[in-house]
This record gives structure tokens, sequence and C-alpha cells, in this order.
């Protein structure tokens, strides 16, 4: 932050036409300032991509998750399904329980009516004088129809007797049919309840893991929106800080030239580190010699020129009015700029590479001869120059539409 405040505070305090001249060791700093947040974009880039890995495991991960939320939530329901219907045996079996109660109570009340009914048949006998009696009943006949009739009659006693006898002993069955039938519907009744309640445990087991699986998709979420949202600003304050400086920097270059052309001028001097503007479809990119050519080289096939001037950073200039798509530090190229140009309705693309710093942005327009950047040594390379590649067509990864730039430069 106090490096953005800086650079702000120095873009709107400083004017090109301060009277004290611009150093080298101005320039230079500010140089080393860029490539030292370009550096940290660079660590910031692969902290992202390191970011962007862990979202995506995480992402598989909430998908187990959900997958296994799925299957805990048909758990939950087959749970429930249960519940339901055992919840409806157990009222099913209560009904059957209080009927059963209900016709043990009738079935006993016969019972017992007619055991006060046999009571009664053995007080009266024994108060008669049992058999005998009978047998009174049936020497006392008048005649043989009468005796007939007494013995029919005395037949009928006995055999309501018996009935009473049969009757109840079914009735005594019955009850002890329908107790136990109401012995093993409470039994069955009391092993449902153990069940629904082991079922319930089950499923409230199963919602406390279901909302725990929800909490920790949740934390999860949030972590990683909080992480995104931490590179985001990281990343935009770099951007800030970098364009802070380069306004900066660009300002102290504009001025240099404006000094060097005012010294030239006096001096009728015409030396200079930034080629000259000339015609023709592209012009020389940088000051110096060609120190590597485009075609096999050690083994390898390189796909530019390599454009030096002994012990010296010189400034590096678009080769053609152009748009700038690509403006980034790359772990091969370095500072890398890749501009755009259509040349009489043909499609061309230049790289710029391995230098120093960068002067320009993505989605900027640039004219030929334009300060682009400065040669270095950044990315795979060894020793300051400036890798330079010409594409008749788009650029691609296997460099396919590569082109030897001398055939094609004035």
């Amino acid at each position: 932050m106090s490096l953005a405040v800086a650079a702000v505070v120095g873009v709107t305090s400083f004017s090109p036409y301060v009277a004290a001249a611009v150093s080298n060791q101005e320039i230079q700093q500010k140089r080393n300032a860029i490539n030292s947040i370009q550096s940290k974009q660079s660590s910031l880039q692969r902290k992202m991509s390191k970011a962007d890995q862990q979202i995506e495991q995480l992402q598989t991960q909430q998908a187990q998750l959900a997958e296994e939320m799925k299957k805990l939530d048909m758990a939950v329901s087959e749970t429930s399904e249960k519940i339901g219907n055992l919840s409806q045996t157990i009222d099913d079996t209560k009904q059957d329980i209080q009927v059963l109660k209900k016709e043990i109570a009738e079935v006993q009340a016969r019972i017992e009516k007619r055991n006060e009914l046999l009571k009664e048949r053995v007080r009266s006998l024994q108060q008669s004088g049992g058999v005998i009696s009978y047998l009174d009943v049936l020497l006392g006949s008048q005649s043989f129809s009468d005796f007939i009739n007494r013995i029919s009659a005395v037949t009928t006693i006995f055999e309501a007797d018996k009935q009473i006898i049969k009757e109840q002993e079914a009735d005594k069955a019955l009850k002890e049919k329908k107790e136990n039938e109401l012995t093993s519907k409470l039994t069955a009744l009391q092993n449902d309840l153990k069940e629904l309640e082991q079922l319930k445990q089950t499923l409230n087991q199963q919602m406390d893991e279901k909302g725990q699986l929800i909490a920790r998709l949740k934390q999860q979420e949030q972590d990683v929106s909080e992480q995104k949202l931490a590179l985001a600003e990281e990343q935009e304050l770099l951007k800030k800080q970098e364009a802070a400086i380069r306004a900066q920097l660009q300002q102290l270059l504009v001025k240099q030239q404006q000094e060097a052309a005012r010294s030239s001028s006096s001096s009728n001097s015409s030396s200079s580190n930034v080629p000259p503007v000339t015609s023709g479809a592209f012009m020389w990119p940088a000051a110096g010699s060609v120190t590597s050519g485009f075609g096999p080289r050690g083994g390898e096939y390189h796909y530019g020129i390599d454009i030096a001037k002994r012990g010296e950073s010189v400034p590096v200039v678009a080769a053609a009015d152009g748009y700038v798509f690509r403006s980034y530090y790359s772990s091969s190229y370095g500072n890398v700029v890749f501009i755009s140009h259509v040349i009489n309705g043909q499609v061309y693309t230049t790289v710029y590479a391995h230098m120093a710093s960068r002067l320009v942005s993505e989605g900027q327009t640039v004219s030929k001869g334009q300060i682009i950047g400065y040669t270095g040594n950044t990315g795979q390379s060894w020793g300051v120059h400036l890798h330079f590649e010409l594409h008749r067509g788009p650029w691609n990864a296997a460099k396919s539409n590569a082109v030897n730039p001398l055939s094609y430069i004035n």
C-alpha cells in the first residue's frame, strides 16, 4: 500500500517540465520497482494457480459430499416411511387390543353369569335331595302317560344343565384363546414400540450427520470465497502499483528523450539507442546486431532472432502499428509483449521477449517506433538482448506461423 501511495503521489506531483535533469539511476529505480512488482505478480500467479488446484479439489470433495447427502436423504426418507408404516401398525394393534379386551370382558360376563346360574342349580339340588327328588317325581306319576311326561321333563332339565356346562366350557376356552391372542398382540406392540424408538434414534442420527455435512460444505465454500477474494484484491493492488510506476517511468523516459533531443540538436550528434523509423511494413525493433538468427540452433529450432547491443539495455520499439493483446511475465519468455498487426489485409504477430521491463499494457494501441520496453535478461535467457519473433498469422504454441523477421524488415 505504501508503494502504491508513493507511486500515485509521484505521478500527480511529477511534471515533465521540471528543470532537474533525469538520471539513468531514476529510470533504473523505476524499472527495478516494476520488475519487483512483476516478480510479485508472477509469485501471485503461482499462488492463484495453486489456489485453483485447491478449489478444484474442494469442488471434487463437495461433489462427493453432495453424493453422500443424496444417499443420506434417501436413508432419511426410507426411515421416515418405515416410521409411518410402523406407527400405523401400532395404532391398528392398539385398536385390536381394545376390541379383544371388550370381547374378553363380554365372555367373562357370560361366564360369571353362568357360574351364578350353576351355583343356584347346585343349591336347589342340595335343598331338594339331588337325584332322589327326581325319582320321587317319576315315581309319583298317576299313569303311564304321566310317567312318560315326567321322564321327558326330567330329561329336558338334565339337557339344559348339560348345555349350560358345555357353553361355560366353550366360553372359558374362548376366553383363554382371546387372552393368549391379547398377550401376543401386547408382545408385538412392545416389540414394535421398541423398533420405533430405534428407528427414531437412527433418524435423528442421520439428520445430525446431514447437518454436519451441510455445515462442512458451507465452511468450505466460505473458505474458498475468502481465499479467492484475498488473491483478487492483492492482484488488483499490484496492477495499480505497476500502472502508477509505469506512468512515472513513461514520464521520465519522455523527459529524458526530450533532454536527449535538445542535447543532440545542440551538439549536432545523431547517435541514439532508439532505432529510426524506416519505410516498409516493419522496422528494426531495437538497436544492436543480430547475435542469433532464425532457424536450427543447438539441436533445437530458433523461431526468431536475437538482437543485442554490447553491455547496454536499449529501448525496444513496436516494429509496426498494432494492438497489444498480451503483456505479462512468462517463465520462458520473461517480460514479453505480443502485438497483433494487420498490414494489407494480412494478420501478423510480433513477439518481444526477455525484456527488462514492459511499458505497454494489454488492450493498448501502439504506433510504429513507439517504445514498449527495454532489452533485458528475464525468463530463460542468457545475457541482455531482445528475442524478436514474427508470425505470418496468429501466434500459436507450435509456432507454425513463424517466419524469418529479416525477410520482412527494411
